[in-house]
């Protein structure tokens, strides 16, 4: 994988496939772009307003989409990353939720439980789990191309 002169302070510019107009994006928006493991949908197009989805967009330089970039960068790390962010932490989260929501609810039915769980999942998955990722192998993905 190619290193780039990106930086967050400059960042990138994409395109939306519709109105074929460019967006530039920096900051903490680009690194939550182009971070494979941080929870993105979508962004947005400067030029006609409104979300969309991120196969909709597709970078000015390289003309990849966005949705496939950050499903090539999820390939190219250490198998262990994508471990720990399908599997590893929301089973941490599915036992913490379990454990966690009945003690604070003072009930232990079963849809407590498996809602708790369910939570507990969602809450590593999506926020928790890619941000402690960031903290045991920070990496830079805006700086590769």
């Amino acid at each position: 994988m190619a290193k780039s002169p990106y930086s967050l302070k400059v960042g990138r510019v994409y395109i939306h496939k519709k109105c074929k107009q460019g967006t530039q994006v920096n900051g903490a928006d680009f690194e939550g772009l182009c971070n494979p493991f941080k929870l993105c949908l979508g962004t947005v197009c400067a030029s006609c307003g409104g979300p969309r989805g991120l196969k909709t967009f597709y970078w000015e330089d390289t003309k990849e989409p966005l949705d496939t970039y950050r499903k090539r960068l999820r390939t190219k790390v250490p198998a262990i990353y994508t471990y720990w962010w399908l599997w590893i932490s929301p089973l941490i989260g599915l036992i913490a939720g379990s454990l966690i929501g009945p003690m604070l609810l003072k009930k232990s039915t079963l849809p407590i439980v498996a809602g708790s769980a369910v939570v507990g999942s969602l809450i590593m998955f999506l926020i928790v789990g890619p941000q402690v990722l960031m903290l045991i192998a920070p990496k830079k993905y805006y700086k590769l191309r």
